[in-house]
């Protein structure tokens, strides 16, 4: 009987999947992926730091309000101008190429940035880091969910998201250990160390394979094969899983060539991708729209609107606000297969909602006592760690998510659309965050109050359930069928004959 569901076909292991050579060697590679998301934790970590050390206040004459947001905003930026780039460069030069573009680029930035005399060349550097990274975001989350082992896909893809935490907490403890420094290099160093993922990218992109998917539809289809026999099949010419992985590639991939499906007005075409569509806008605004930019990248103004003003303990509270936020993320990514993608979300905007209620409430209480009520003060950094609980608990999911709602052929449009919705999320919230802090202090938490209840109807009503599929079979099941089991006659005939086409390839009659 031919196999119809991934589930059938995935060998049974009896030892921990780093006991297998190539399965070890395909996850050590994919660091060169993982890494993506360090260079933007540690840009939002790093930029907490900057703005409490008094070195990089004077150095830049104390900016705030909209000066701060344009120097905040520099990244972001820069990642809105890359979204006019990056499909091509996904669609035509692949999945590789463009993480070593994107890698160089950044370190150009990075060096401008870090070697800025004044306010506008710190900008520019910031615009190329973001430039890069918005290559290296946009490409990096494709390869890994179209490379990854299929049982680890969802884990390794949110643990990606949580490599920002590691790259935060090295900024901030870096950034803690530089502020004693009575020069310039109090700042400069900590920006110069942000070249360290961007330069091991670099290096591991030429040892990195290539997606399958790309390979297979780039007429590169024994490529890819002996891609997938190496990497997912332990070198085994007659496993089941490289029969049907290649069978469901195949398929999958003739069908949207045949439906020429390559045109941004695909998204329109039909109820279903329509619906994709809908998703991912909206999941690439509401993970950024929860309030965490406060947290992000102005810290030191949330600290001081709750009356904690001591450098050392800002960049302490920083430090383990980080080192919170890796363990929690890592350990929450290994959930996504075994919890869900819907429950993670609610349950991440739950505890998120909670955090922020209680914050404003502690942080108001305390503001009508001057400050004064060490406990609320207290209660109220509990709230940010909280907060971080929540943050986690939904944001290694989205990574995976992203990848599996889109068609192969919508995949590169995706990561922009992702970008896009991250980018113009940041970039408002740059430019409005520290203008709203000014102006209203701890009462700007009530307005992300209201969005957290907001992200969680949306979510809810709208957002299906993924665990547990391919990234073909969950395709099919937003076309409305069933996984491997509902398509049309015609349809499951081909899908039939490619998979035993497949099998007697890797296993021909003597």
């Amino acid at each position: 009987m031919t196999p119809t569901v991934l589930l059938d076909v995935l060998p049974k292991r009896d030892k921990w999947w780093f006991q297998y050579k190539s399965l070890l060697n395909l996850n050590l590679l994919l660091l060169g992926c993982i890494a993506a998301d360090i260079t933007n934790g540690y840009d939002g970590s790093m930029l907490n730091g900057l703005q409490i050390i008094p070195q990089w206040q004077e150095y830049f004459a104390h900016p705030s309000g909209s000066r701060l947001g344009l120097i905040t905003n520099g990244t972001r930026i820069g990642q809105a101008g890359a979204l006019f780039v990056v499909n091509p460069l996904i669609e035509r030069l692949g999945r590789k190429k463009p993480i070593a573009i994107g890698s160089v680029i950044m370190l150009v930035g990075i060096a401008v940035q870090t070697a800025a005399t004044n306010t506008a060349m710190f900008v520019i550097g910031r615009v190329l880091i973001g430039f890069g990274n918005n290559i290296q975001q946009s490409t990096c989350p494709i390869l890994l969910s179209e490379l990854a082992y299929p049982s680890q896909r969802p884990q390794i893809t949110g643990i990606l998201n949580s490599t920002g935490s590691l790259g935060q907490i090295m900024a901030a403890w870096i950034t803690y250990g530089t502020a004693g420094m009575l020069t310039s290099w109090s700042w400069r160093l900590p920006s110069l160390l942000q070249a360290l993922s961007s330069i091991f990218q670099l290096i591991m992109v030429f040892f990195m394979p290539e997606s399958p998917r790309w390979l297979v539809y780039n007429n590169g289809r024994e490529e890819a094969r002996q891609i997938l026999c190496k990497y997912h099949a332990e070198g085994d010419e007659n496993s089941e899983l490289l029969a049907f992985e290649m069978a469901e590639i195949d398929y999958q991939l003739e069908l949207e060539k045949a439906n020429a499906k390559s045109s941004w007005m695909e998204w329109f075409r039909t109820p279903a991708n329509r619906h994709r569509l809908f998703v991912i806008v909206s999941l690439a605004f509401l993970i950024q729209w929860c309030g965490n930019a406060l947290v992000s990248y102005y810290l030191h103004l949330v600290l001081n609107s709750i009356g904690v003003t001591n450098t050392k303990t800002q960049l302490l509270i920083n430090g383990g606000y980080t080192i919170e936020g890796l363990i929690l993320g890592m350990s929450f990514s290994l959930l996504i297969d075994k919890v869900g993608r819907r429950k993670m979300f609610l349950s991440g905007m739950v505890v998120m909602f909670i955090a922020y209620l209680l914050l404003t409430i502690f942080t108001g209480i305390n503001a009508s006592h001057n400050f004064s009520n060490a406990g609320l003060g207290g209660g109220t950094i509990a709230m940010i760690y909280i907060f971080g609980v929540g943050y986690k608990l939904a944001g290694p999911t989205q990574e995976p998510y992203f990848m599996e709602i889109s068609p192969y052929n919508l995949r590169a449009k995706t990561s922009v659309l992702k970008q896009f919705g991250d980018a113009g999320a940041n970039l408002f919230s740059g430019f409005v965050n520290p203008i709203a802090l000014d102006a209203i202090s701890w009462k700007y938490y009530i307005v992300w109050c209201c969005m957290l209840v907001s992200n969680f109807i949306v979510i809810y009503f709208f957002y299906p359930e993924t665990k547990g599929l391919s990234l073909e079979e969950v395709t099919q099941m937003l076309d409305g069928k069933t996984p491997g089991k509902n398509l049309d006659e015609e349809e499951q005939s081909e899908a039939q004959k490619a998979t035993v086409e497949t099998v007697e390839d890797v296993n021909p009659v003597a």
